[in-house]
């Protein structure tokens, strides 16, 4: 199965003299694009254990009708990967390896997974509210940790996968990480189908707790260039220039207000973290709507990564020469469309689409996004532009699921829907706007 991959990825991903990539880079890609792709296919399937779309919003919902609280799901986790990164910029800029720090950070990310099963198993002793409160805890620990170690991570992929091949990578890496997903479903769906509450959510949990490590696994076997060879992502100094600062606001101060391309994007993707109000809600408005079982959360997780890999093979297809900042665009059109049917339909089998759609909509982002960021601003920079990037927009994923949670129980959740679109097509306008590197200059 290695041979086999080995041999995709030396055909799919065939560096060329006319790509310009430095030949330390050039060393290491094949073997750094199986390495992390393996990384990704375990970490996606332990993930379709415990969804933040779908799963998790549905366990919530065992312990609370609240929708503001339901909601609060995937914001808390999505907001506290979003926000650190601003943070600790300053110290992987500085950094000449940064391999090692990401690893350490990556173990630390896997910490607070452990506690979801022994939370699962503790229900039957404990009270509702109790657990809740611990759920709350542990998703809010699980996202800054994962926000904590993601910087480094999208730092490590900015050095070894390089500009003129990202697409491709993030595309079929995904793609392959989206079909481990698929098997991760239906392995929970037939767990929470069989195994009565709350041990079926426990032995999901635990069952994802061993694929999560295996990811880990992985990702050790790295080999990022020789620091000589990323000396152009570092900033220059001298004996006569001041130690920078752990957190330099001065040079975020400086970003904002020079660079007018960033300002429109840091908008535009704030716009559409509150379009994205409606996500936690998605298979919770289902279950209810339609009268179905708690195992159908697994099903709609199946149904979103099934679609994610035909979205992952099309984006990384058409993406090194469309750009990201055009698979976004199209990728929120994506969910606009997604949000309608939600609106419209009538039963379960037109509702499926919200689910592929939004699949589309993920896989788009998360190839185009992660793309998007790391080429703003100059390379010496990459990791202040990403932590900026990410940290001053992801305060808006916790605004999101108070409005939501307000507008359903105010009214509804289609007036919820609908308040969605809005802010979606306003951030779709504003992204069309954002300049990207012409890919004429890098494929």
């Amino acid at each position: 199965m290695i041979n086999r991959l080995r041999f995709f990825f030396s055909n799919m991903l065939r560096i060329r003299p006319e790509d310009n990539v430095p030949p330390s880079v050039a060393k290491h890609f094949r073997h750094n694009a199986l390495i992390n792709t393996l990384d990704i296919s375990f970490f996606f399937m332990a993930d379709s254990f415990w969804n933040i779309n779908t799963i998790m919003p549905v366990f919530a919902a065992t312990l609370t009708d609240n929708p503001f609280l339901i909601g609060l799901m995937p914001a808390i986790v999505n907001a506290g990967w979003f926000l650190p990164q601003m943070f600790i910029a300053s110290k992987v800029t500085n950094t000449p390896k940064i391999l090692p720090m990401s690893i350490r950070l990556g173990i630390s990310e896997r910490i607070p997974y452990v506690f979801f099963a022994v939370l699962a198993l503790a229900l039957p002793q404990i009270s509702k509210p109790l657990a809740l409160t611990l759920l709350i805890l542990l998703m809010t620990w699980r996202g800054i940790a994962g926000g904590m170690s993601a910087l480094p991570w999208q730092e490590v992929m900015a050095r070894a996968i390089p500009i003129s091949h990202r697409a491709r990578f993030f595309g079929f890496s995904r793609v392959i990480g989206q079909l481990a997903g698929v098997l991760g479903s239906i392995l929970s769906g037939i767990i929470l189908a069989n195994l009565p509450y709350p041990y079926n959510y426990a032995l999901g949990f635990g069952i994802a707790i061993f694929i999560q490590w295996a990811s880990l696994a992985c990702y050790v076997q790295n080999r990022e260039p020789e620091q000589e060879q990323t000396a152009q992502f570092q900033p220059k100094e001298t004996d006569a220039q001041p130690k920078k600062p752990a957190i330099d606001v001065s040079m975020f101060g400086k970003i904002i207000k020079k660079d007018a391309n960033f300002r429109l994007y840091l908008i535009a993707r704030s716009i559409s973290f509150i379009g994205n109000m409606a996500t936690a809600f998605l298979a919770v408005f289902a279950i209810k709507a339609f009268h179905l079982p708690d195992e159908q959360a697994a099903v709609f997780t199946g149904v979103i990564l099934a679609s994610g890999v035909l979205g992952y093979a099309l984006w990384g297809t058409v993406g090194d020469r469309i750009g990201p900042k055009n698979i976004m665009v199209w990728s929120f059109l994506c969910w606009f469309i997604a949000l309608l049917i939600a609106i419209f339909s009538k039963n379960i089998w037109s509702y499926y689409f919200v689910f592929a759609l939004f699949g589309l909509y993920q896989s788009g982002v998360g190839v185009g996004d992660s793309m998007l960021v790391m080429e703003l601003g100059e390379e010496s920079l990459r990791p202040t532009y990403l932590g900026m990037g990410r940290t001053l927009t992801g305060s808006f994923l916790l605004l999101a699921p108070v409005l939501a949670g307000w507008l359903v129980a105010k009214f509804d959740y289609t007036v919820m829907f609908i308040v969605t679109i809005f802010f979606n097509a306003v951030a779709t306008l504003l992204m069309s706007r954002v300049k990207d590197v012409p890919r004429s200059k890098v494929s």
